[in-house]
């Protein structure tokens, strides 16, 4: 402390201004989407050095941008504010799929821990190692001074503390994670234990936030096991937790082994003073020698006294130091325990919880995103418009190419959301062409056995293809019929005769699978209609 109080006198205006930086960042890093939009629009509207007069000199290159002519400067423009714009348009379908998500994974309710939290966990294990630390800096630094030792103590309490903040939080996510796994896998086993033809445990490596709903039809032990990492045979892993508790066990024993070696060098330095404090004490030549056994019995009853001060100094030193071990783990144990409490397992979760957020209903959610999508595109439009007006300013001065002109004076139809409709369209293409792309790939993987019950059916005559497939349809017919007043067994005799009496009357020829499955089925539907 005395250390910290001759730095802050010394170095007064350095440690504000740190502290003032550190805050800044801090602030930025918080409101970074905010920041930055504001730094954009006015970096376009410096004078003379801004993006906006640079852009103006371009007037002339035309591009081609979704099938549509636009210039290059404005499509510079438009791009730069649809990064933003993306970033707020969203809608309550996003909320929805959020919520989904949390709730397969079965993590809605948690949160990642607040930065007043880390802070907490961070000044708690730093004064915790500052304890310590000092001792340590002894025997790190040999023959340093006390300054040297004071600041080589708050060195070594912050590399501990970081390493300790870190693995006991990562070590309670690894837990919380495991939990899961472990949820899974009990569910998987009761479904396999009522159905012996469960499926194995396997993830579903294609869910993502956007996919989530693609697997409701699922067993709930399957949507949570495609939404965490597990590994190849899908069982908790505990490397982390080991490291840790290792590094905890390390950092007890040898700083309490460290604490008592400096008592008892402490006590070793005591007695060594006093007993050159002794011989070196000045005598009186003239006073009369005591006796020796007085002298000795005097010596006997000192060093009796001085072993049963130093027999306790040594417990209560060394309980000291046991009970600061004990407070010490205890204190990493509360940090793993936060660790287990926060943050998420799932791939995706915590993007799911970010769109959240403190919204309470879609609407909400809606509401606020639809208030934002409106500023950022006022914002660009406002822009975009200064920009084709500078443009047309410089034009009507420099350029005589008509083809130019024309383009200027058709700005109007040229407005940032008309780009941000645009570069949706083309998202939507890429999403059809990639759902169709995997449509193919699924229908690739079951065609082997398309090919071989088609071969099945060439080794069948005529006559059995047909018997089999009145069998099939006659199945579908019974289904259909199912709901009217006809019983099952008069619908099936009704439809047996006719089915049997149009046969017979028509003439047998080769027919394919597909052609007689065709032809049976327009009959008997015309019949029953």
């Amino acid at each position: 402390m005395d250390f910290l109080s001759l730095l802050f006198n010394e170095y007064r205006v350095l440690v504000v201004s740190l502290l003032s930086i550190m805050t800044l960042i801090v602030i930025i890093m918080v409101w970074w989407e905010q920041v930055s939009f504001w730094w954009l629009n006015t970096w376009y509207a410096f004078p003379l050095i801004g993006k906006e007069n640079r852009l103006a000199k371009d007037y002339e290159t035309q591009v081609k941008n979704y099938d549509k002519e636009w210039l290059n400067s404005e499509v510079a423009l438009c791009a730069d504010f649809a990064a933003h714009y993306e970033k707020v348009n969203k809608d309550e379908e996003l909320f929805s799929k959020s919520q989904d998500y949390l709730g397969k994974v079965t993590e809605n309710g948690r949160n990642n821990l607040h930065i007043l939290g880390w802070i907490l966990i961070a000044a708690l294990v730093f004064v915790e190692a500052m304890g310590f630390s000092y001792v340590l800096s002894g025997f790190t630094i040999p023959g340093a001074s006390e300054k040297l030792q004071q600041q080589g103590a708050i060195g070594i309490a912050f590399i501990i503390s970081v390493l300790l903040v870190g693995l006991t939080h990562f070590t309670g996510h690894e837990l919380h994670a495991n939990s899961l796994i472990k949820k899974a896998k009990v569910w998987w086993k009761n479904a396999k234990n009522r159905d012996k033809a469960t499926p194995e445990l396997a993830p579903n490596t294609r869910i993502n936030l956007d996919k989530t709903f693609e697997d409701d039809d699922e067993p709930q032990y399957k949507q949570l096991i495609s939404r965490i990492s597990t590994n190849a045979e899908v069982k908790p892993r505990y490397l982390i937790t080991t490291i840790t508790a290792i590094a905890i066990l390390v950092i007890a024993v040898l700083a309490t082994y460290v604490r008592g070696q400096v008592l008892e060098k402490m006590h070793i330095d005591e007695v060594n003073i006093k007993q050159n404090g002794v011989i070196y004490q000045e005598q009186d030549p003239y006073a009369e020698a005591p006796p020796a056994m007085l002298v000795q019995e005097a010596k006997n009853a000192d060093d009796k006294a001085g072993d049963d001060v130093w027999e306790r100094e040594q417990k209560g030193g060394w309980g000291t130091f046991i009970f600061l071990a004990f407070l010490f783990i205890l204190l990493q144990i509360f940090g793993i325990l936060i660790g287990f409490k926060t943050g998420f397992a799932g791939k995706h979760s915590k993007d799911a919880r970010k769109e959240i957020g403190n919204f309470k209903s879609e609407r909400e959610f809606k509401t606020h995103y639809s208030r934002l999508k409106q500023q950022v595109a006022r914002v660009a439009q406002k822009r975009l418009t200064n920009l084709q007006q500078r443009m047309n300013q410089k034009a009507e001065v420099n350029c005589q190419d008509p083809k130019v002109l024309e383009m200027l004076e058709g700005c109007g139809h040229r407005s940032f959301l008309t780009y941000m409709d645009d570069l949706g369209n083309a998202e939507n293409k890429y999403t059809q062409s990639v759902r169709l792309r995997e449509h193919q790939e699924v229908q690739e993987t079951t065609r082997p056995t398309v090919i071989a019950a088609s071969k099945v059916a060439d080794v069948e005559t005529p006559e059995e293809m047909e018997a089999r497939l009145q069998a099939e349809i006659l199945a579908e017919v019974h289904a259909k019929k199912a709901a009217q007043i006809e019983t099952p067994e008069q619908a099936e005799q009704r439809i047996r005769q006719e089915l049997l009496a149009e046969i017979a009357q028509q003439k047998k020829v080769a027919e394919t699978e597909e052609q007689m499955r065709e032809r049976l089925r327009k009959e008997l539907l015309g019949e029953l209609s």
